[in-house]
């Protein structure tokens, strides 16, 4: 009788010792399993510009494989990800840093069209949108959901940072402006829903007055009048 009680108490401890090991585990995972991202983009007028993508995560979730989730942690398959008829990426570097056991894939590329970045498979949750609105350039940049991973345990841990510099004054934006540059500071946790960056540009495609369009076109048509007078008189 004291040998099935003594077994069934050491089968009750092993058995929350395994669900609490299991719960450490689980735990980690989630903490460790988040990729942070940090996107600055230069954006001109004709909708053309250059980008610095930087993402990094805990050097444990690359040890069995270089991809977590749908971001790869091996140069050329990274390069690749980023790369399409519209994207072209050029430096490509990966380090490991021991301070905090991070490992990092900083890349540089160009683009030729932001609305058509999502043409790559590293950009394939964005939707941008440069046109123009009726104040000026009405810019978007939208972070497809992403409730599964928004309810991570390290979620609100992981940065998503992002900053724009614009070709003209920022007349209004829903995020942090500094001059021309607008930057957005957001986590994974809050991709429970889109996020939506948006601003809204002067338009320096239009000029006016003098300095614009009608300075040729007034000229053209003075050497013209000119022309013709010079005609008459001969």
């Amino acid at each position: 009788m004291l040998n099935t009680e003594r077994f069934s108490i050491k089968f009750v401890l092993s058995k929350k010792l395994f669900l609490f090991s299991s719960i450490l585990v689980l735990f980690a995972f989630y903490l460790a399993g988040c990729v942070n991202v940090e996107q600055k983009t230069t954006l001109k007028q004709d909708g053309s510009g250059t980008m610095k993508v930087h993402y990094w995560t805990k050097m444990s979730n690359v040890k069995s494989s270089t991809e977590v989730g749908s971001f790869s942690f091996d140069e050329a398959k990274a390069k690749t990800n980023y790369t399409s008829s519209n994207n072209e990426v050029g430096d490509v570097k990966i380090e490991e840093k021991l301070a905090d056991s991070t490992k990092h894939v900083t890349l540089d590329l160009k683009f030729k069209n932001i609305n058509d970045i999502n043409s790559a498979k590293g950009f394939e949750k964005v939707k941008a949108s440069w046109k123009e609105g009726k104040d000026g350039m009405d810019f978007s940049y939208t972070l497809a959901k992403d409730t599964s991973n928004a309810k991570n345990m390290g979620a609100s841990d992981t940065k998503l940072d992002y900053e724009f510099d614009f070709p003209a004054e920022v007349i209004r934006t829903n995020g942090t402006k500094d001059g021309q540059k607008v930057k957005w500071g957001k986590t994974l946790a809050d991709l429970k829903e889109d996020i939506e960056m948006t601003a809204t540009v002067k338009n320096e495609g239009k000029k006016c007055g003098l300095f614009g369009m009608e300075f040729p076109l007034m000229a053209l048509a003075a050497m013209a009048v000119m022309s013709i007078r010079i005609r008459r008189k001969k």
